[in-house]
């Protein structure tokens, strides 16, 4: 069994909790091509697509699905995010190590190339780098829906992930929720240990960043605010 790190053991609950059914994952940036084989070899997907915008990165990719016994359901493409891969039902596409920047531009590229009607079949999980709070508040500003986020500490770091479904639905998030992550608010709440030592963690970052960042500083506050009453 391929091994990951803590991260992408994350990452990979996610998309094992998504999978009904899945014909195919679809591993964005797929670096060494770890988790597609993971996936496989689990079970998760029937096949998996991962694209590199690098030759070096895809050739690790492909040399590790062929030497795990998959190269017959697999593909590597070297492309720039989801371009020239078409996505389909029951799809789950992955996310995962990047700026919240770049994840915004391969989703909106995908939103525009595939339409509504093919999105909302398919699963996104987004594991950002930074910009969280942009990343959240961009889905809910152009119709995806939350369905899970969960959090781990590997190698002296906090990640967080999200699984999100396009719906067509639009919400606004409060700032504290773009954030902290409108449904790790709820597990902090629950009395989630793993999510309060994040949040610790957040809360710390913030306070340096609240001095050139409105929607932090407005968020901090709010979350001082709710700790006091």
């Amino acid at each position: 069994m391929q091994n990951l790190t803590v991260r992408l053991e994350m990452v990979l609950g996610q998309v094992r909790n998504a999978a009904n059914g899945t014909v195919r994952v679809i591993d964005v940036g797929s670096d060494h091509g770890y988790l597609a084989v993971r996936c496989l070899e689990e079970g998760i997907a029937k096949s998996a697509v991962c694209t590199e915008i690098h030759e070096g990165p895809a050739r690790k990719s492909a040399v590790a699905l062929k030497e795990a016994g998959f190269g017959d359901c697999s593909e590597v493409r070297v492309t720039d995010g989801l371009n020239g891969v078409p996505l389909s039902d029951n799809d789950i596409v992955v996310i995962a190590g990047m700026g919240g920047l770049n994840i915004i531009d391969i989703i909106g590229r995908a939103l525009k190339d595939n339409g509504t009607a093919v999105m909302e079949k398919v699963v996104f999980v987004l594991q950002p780098q930074k910009s969280n709070e942009i990343v959240r508040k961009y889905l809910c500003d152009n119709g995806f829906v939350f369905i899970d986020e969960s959090v781990c500490y590997d190698r002296d770091i906090f990640y967080n992930c999200m699984r999100v479904v396009y719906k067509g639905i639009n919400r606004e998030l409060s700032d504290l929720e773009a954030c902290y992550g409108p449904l790790l608010i709820e597990k902090n709440n629950a009395g989630d240990k793993d999510v309060a030592l994040y949040f610790d963690h957040l809360d710390e970052i913030f306070e340096i960043r609240k001095r050139s960042n409105p929607v932090v500083r407005s968020a901090l506050e709010e979350r001082k605010n709710n700790e006091r009453k």
